[in-house]
């Protein structure tokens, strides 16, 4: 699976040795972050535990369960076959009936065992950055008695539209493992070190920039039935998933939480957690532990409540893997229905007088723009508290009321003014380009991509968008013609659901070539091919006929 060309299949003779081809594309792809990071914890499997893994039960096969095995020995096993590479070690095993689930220190391997005699096995292994985030869940009552790892990753592949089946076949891995045979939290621990980085600091006595947050409750039928979010205090929160639920490392903080009718969302200094409480009312033991590292969030948008009959706000998150799903028709007379992003784009609902979404406008800025060559804010580099304090009432609105009292091309240095005034943009951040389009506005600065979009009859919900240029991936920009009035814009961000920006700019009213340049300045920089060029001048030309003495080569072999 190679990015930017897809999936590569290549059919051999049965006479072949396919072993050292895949030794090869092993030393070749497990090289510096390819191997991902280190895991410092201790998870080698206790050999008097009861989970020695060696039979499985009926139940549990035809279920896929998965039992925890002698990392130890799978190694060895491995390593005298040449499977693994020789500095390669196992940390974590599974088994269930003939199929393995390992995880090393330079990759995750599923072994799948296939036919009747056992002799056909596939060896799928899956690059440790190549994991976009991961959720565990733990076993319910008596009837549910495994818990599951499910593995978020892009692995290139056909596009599929056909229903009830994901856009990309290749974006989940689910594992089931036997309650009581796998710790489930320690395997969520490992992973955390992989993607998180390891966990070698010792524990903070930062405890959340929200501490001491008072919860009053929802305080309202209606946002309780809609499971909004309301802030909680973090410190409990970071208590809470410290020792009574060994969640996250101990180098490891929460600096906002939020508590739904039974389900919570935790901002950390290394990633989004999202707690699915299942289960009537929240009470039955399963709970789903979802982690988003900072770095699969690509881009973000917060949508302030409209009239009063809009009782919530939103957070929109984009991410880094492409989970669209398209799903069945109800009925089969009725029109395809249209994909789902599942988890490529998540929106989640705030209460409007519980939570000031502009503190979260502020909070991601701080988390996902890129600092100190186009690296994240280090997860030891808290966010400053002054950040954190509520907005005025009617910030927001003050802001676009100013706004309109403007021209079409508005002042870019009054502007950024306004908007440090109301702790739109960070202290280092700076306006470029401003533009107004009706009731929409749409910035350029020297980290983002801004866009304030003015939302329903009243005008009182507004979208506020922001795109890293870190993440943008292609732009253009399209000149007006003799009888067309309207210059255009487009941009692509990294993501996979309406990842795209388009705006209309007025003939004479903005320089779209000084826009293009400002883009490519800030993500092209100074790979401008001229050392490319200066190579290509000192290529020796081939020799005649040298292609068609090489593709004869190739037909005579």
């Amino acid at each position: 699976y190679a990015r930017g060309y897809g999936k590569v299949s290549i059919d051999l003779v049965k006479s072949i040795d396919v072993m050292p081809i895949y030794r090869f594309l092993s030393s070749m792809v497990f090289q510096g972050k390819g191997a991902g990071e280190e895991a410092t914890g201790a998870f080698v499997h206790d050999a008097n535990a009861t989970m020695s893994g060696n039979t499985s039960g009926l139940l549990d096969i035809f279920g896929s369960n998965y039992a925890q095995i002698d990392n130890q020995e799978v190694e060895s096993r491995l390593k005298s076959n040449r499977v693994l590479l020789e500095d390669e070690k196992v940390e974590l095993a599974f088994k269930c009936g003939r199929d393995s689930f390992i995880l090393t220190s330079f990759r995750i391997l599923k072994v799948d065992v296939q036919g009747v005699s056992g002799k056909k096995v596939e060896y799928f292994s899956i690059v440790w950055p190549a994991i976009k985030g991961y959720s565990i869940e733990t076993a319910g009552n008596i009837i549910d008695r495994d818990s599951e790892l499910t593995l978020f990753f892009n692995l290139p592949d056909t596009p599929s539209s056909m229903e009830g089946f994901p856009r990309n076949s290749r974006t989940r891995m689910k594992i089931d493992f036997r309650d009581g045979q796998a710790d489930l939290f320690a395997v969520q621990r490992y992973i955390s070190d992989k993607l998180l980085g390891p966990d070698t600091v010792a524990s903070s006595q930062y405890s959340g920039m929200m501490s001491g947050h008072h919860d009053t409750g929802s305080g309202s039928l209606l946002a309780w039935m809609g499971d909004d979010n309301r802030m909680i205090d973090a410190s409990d929160a970071n208590r809470q998933f410290h020792s009574d639920v060994p969640l996250l490392q101990h180098c490891e903080n929460v600096e906002l939480a939020f508590r739904g009718r039974r389900d919570m969302l935790l901002f950390t200094t290394k990633r989004v957690i999202f707690v699915d409480m299942q289960g009537f009312m929240g009470m039955g033991k399963k709970v789903e532990y979802t982690s988003v590292p900072w770095k699969t969030v690509t881009a973000f948008s917060v949508r302030s409540a409209g009239s009063w009959v809009d009782k919530d706000s939103e957070l929109c998150l984009w991410l880094d893997f492409d989970d669209v799903f398209n799903p069945s028709r109800d009925d089969e007379d009725d029109p395809p229905p249209p994909p789902i992003p599942r988890k490529s784009w998540l929106e989640l609902d705030f209460q409007k007088d519980k939570v000031d979404i502009l503190v979260i406008h502020r909070y991601l800025s701080e988390r996902l723009m890129r600092i100190n060559g186009h690296e994240l804010k280090p997860f030891t580099s808290t966010v400053s508290p002054d950040l954190l304090v509520p907005s005025p009432p009617g910030t927001g609105e003050k802001i676009l009321d100013w706004i309109g009292d403007n021209a079409v091309a508005i002042d870019t240095e009054a502007v950024d003014e306004k908007f440090h005034e109301a702790g739109i943009l960070q202290h280092n951040e700076h306006l470029a380009f401003a533009f107004k389009t009706g009731r929409d506005s749409l910035y350029f600065t020297n980290k983002r991509l801004f866009v304030i979009d003015v939302q329903g009859f009243t005008g009182k919900r507004k979208e506020y968008m922001s795109v890293p240029f870190d993440v943008i991936q292609s732009w253009s920009v399209e000149s007006a013609g003799s009888f067309d009035r309207d210059m255009e814009l487009r941009l692509w961000f990294k993501g996979f659901w309406n990842n795209k920006v388009k705006q209309d700019l007025r003939k004479g009213k903005a320089d779209i070539f000084a826009i293009q340049s400002h883009i490519a300045h800030f993500i092209i920089g100074g790979a401008d091919g001229r050392a490319a060029l200066q190579n290509a001048q000192a290529y020796e030309p081939s020799p005649p006929g040298a292609v068609s003495s090489f593709l004869g080569f190739l037909n005579d072999a």
